[in-house]
């Protein structure tokens, strides 16, 4: 039985979390990214299509309303029946323009995607580094410090200069802001801010932890006015010695395939791709 809802009870989260804890344990990747986990608490806007009983599902689609994607997961003692086709297949009928997101890129990904007919239009790659890592984190004109709750509307400013022409990251808002400060895992001594010599935020360098040992390089963004003077390499180098420092041995990141710069950035810091997600859209 195929169900639509646009919103969830307690249990009804409680039961899509551990689907989706089962299936990460299974595949080794979660099936859906950080966006969908906050439309599953009720933080963004997000709608549901579930396969089997509401308080125990074995299958699913977010449609994450805010960032225009569908994330399918159906639990392996249920795969092979027709049952991710049906539910892609449902939720394309309400959001034929929205992307459907395949972590890690597993082998069905592509053969379910041809069958809804979907094409491949963008590639994330997650690169990733061994931790501690040699560095200068100085940047001549600038102060890279932690970061102060005066500096976060500046910080949003320059987030969206940065990725003005991101599908997601560029759309972070203040509001959005403050809700991913409010998250456990949030920690403003793993958050550095490079101010230029006018006081204004130039860049910042957003890590964050994982636990096991893995941390991340959440958002590294540089104002454009400030590109090409070594400051993001500092704020880099800034952030991966915090991680190294709080214990962490190994760091990644995610980074769009198409910007290949950036990807020989990261590649010059000595990150190697270890992951690819793709996006199939109609």
């Amino acid at each position: 039985m195929l169900v639509n809802l646009a919103t969830l009870t307690p249990t009804m989260q409680g039961a899509l979390r551990g689907l989706v804890a089962e299936i990460t344990e299974h595949d080794g990747i979660s099936p859906i990214n950080e966006s969908a986990s906050l439309g599953i608490d009720g933080l963004r806007d997000a709608d549901f299509f579930f396969m089997g009983r509401r308080s125990d599902p074995h299958g699913f689609v977010v449609c994450d309303e805010r960032e225009s994607t569908l994330q399918v997961g159906v639990h392996p003692q249920h795969r092979r029946r027709g049952y991710a086709t049906e539910l892609l297949t449902e939720a394309l009928r309400s959001y034929p323009a929205f992307s459907a997101w395949a972590f890690g890129t597993l082998p069905g990904a592509p053969e379910l995607a041809r069958r809804v007919g979907l094409v491949p239009t963008r590639e994330l790659l997650r690169m990733e580094r061994d931790l501690p890592v040699p560095g200068d984190d100085a940047a001549t004109g600038y102060e890279i410090g932690p970061f102060m709750t005066a500096d976060r509307e500046q910080v949003v400013a320059v987030n969206a200069a940065a990725f003005a022409h991101h599908p997601e990251q560029g759309r972070l808002t203040v509001e959005e802001f403050d809700q991913l400060a409010a998250q456990d895992w949030f920690d403003p001594d793993g958050l550095f801010v490079a101010h230029a010599a006018d006081g204004e935020v130039a860049g910042f360098h957003w890590t964050k932890r994982h636990g096991g040992g893995l941390g991340e390089v959440y958002v590294l963004a540089v104002a454009p006015a400030h590109e090409g003077k070594g400051l993001g390499r500092a704020l880099l180098s800034r952030g991966l010695r915090h991680l190294a420092a709080v214990g962490d041995a190994r760091v990644q990141l995610y980074v769009e395939a198409a910007e290949q710069r950036v990807v020989r950035l990261y590649r010059n810091a000595g990150f190697e791709i270890a992951q690819t997600d793709t996006a199939y859209r109609a």
